[in-house]
């Protein structure tokens, strides 16, 4: 188990955060090396081809719901977030907190999402169209419909973050119930299933979810 205290204040849900980003920018390095040196004429093989497959898979996802220059302007950030969510649900295996079950890391990480989704409704729909439409269609309901837009701007994030880490708190909680249900005996096996559910199967689920309201919202906010 790693030793939380040598990192003085920052707290465990951070320290993981630190180490995730530390170790996907690893890995983004070493595959960035290996692709300059493949041959274009022949096929990658290995780790290497994977990733390709994987990201040829992920373009062609993105390509559905932003089509062309929108694709090339979010799909980085949204490949990039998907695999931190992966990575970042999943690291309880390895011993250490989750990232987003710490309400204010879900939270910040849901406020860059939301920055990006209002940089998309700036430079697709313009400031004075996105004005417009916080007061409503009809405008004598303009002072009645504006508080509420403004309410449901500020939500957006706020739910997005809660959800992120309602889940991941939940099923550590239950996991915790688990084990103290069950005696040591029974626990190592029901352990190993209960680990295998909540924090791989559940943890990629709910980083589906962030990626797929990301993706749905982006589209939504720049389509024009």
């Amino acid at each position: 188990m790693l030793d939380f205290k040598l990192f003085g204040p920052l707290s465990p849900n951070v320290v993981s955060t630190l180490i995730v980003v530390f170790v996907l920018s690893l890995i983004a390095i070493i595959i960035g090396i290996r692709v300059t040196k493949l041959d274009p004429r022949k096929t990658p093989k290995g780790f290497v081809f994977i990733c390709v497959m994987i990201v040829d898979i992920f373009n062609r996802f993105i390509a559905d719901h932003l089509p062309g220059k929108r694709g090339k302007i979010f799909g980085p950030y949204l490949f990039t977030i998907l695999l931190f969510l992966v990575f970042a649900n999943t690291i309880s295996l390895f011993g250490l907190k989750p990232p987003l079950s710490n309400l204010s890391v879900a939270l910040t990480f849901s406020l860059i999402t939301i920055v990006m989704i209002k940089f998309a409704e700036m430079k697709y729909q313009g400031i004075g169209k996105k004005l417009l439409s916080l007061l409503g269609p009809v405008k004598p309901l303009a002072p009645i419909m504006l508080p509420i837009n403004l309410i449901g701007e500020v939500s957006t994030p706020l739910t997005m973050s809660l959800r992120l880490f309602g889940n991941l708190m939940s099923g550590m909680v239950i996991s915790v119930m688990v084990y103290t249900a069950l005696h040591w005996a029974v626990g190592i096996f029901a352990g190993i299933f209960v680990h295998a559910i909540f924090d791989i199967f559940f943890g990629l689920i709910q980083a589906f979810v962030f990626f797929m309201l990301s993706t749905v919202n982006l589209s939504m906010a720049s389509d024009v």
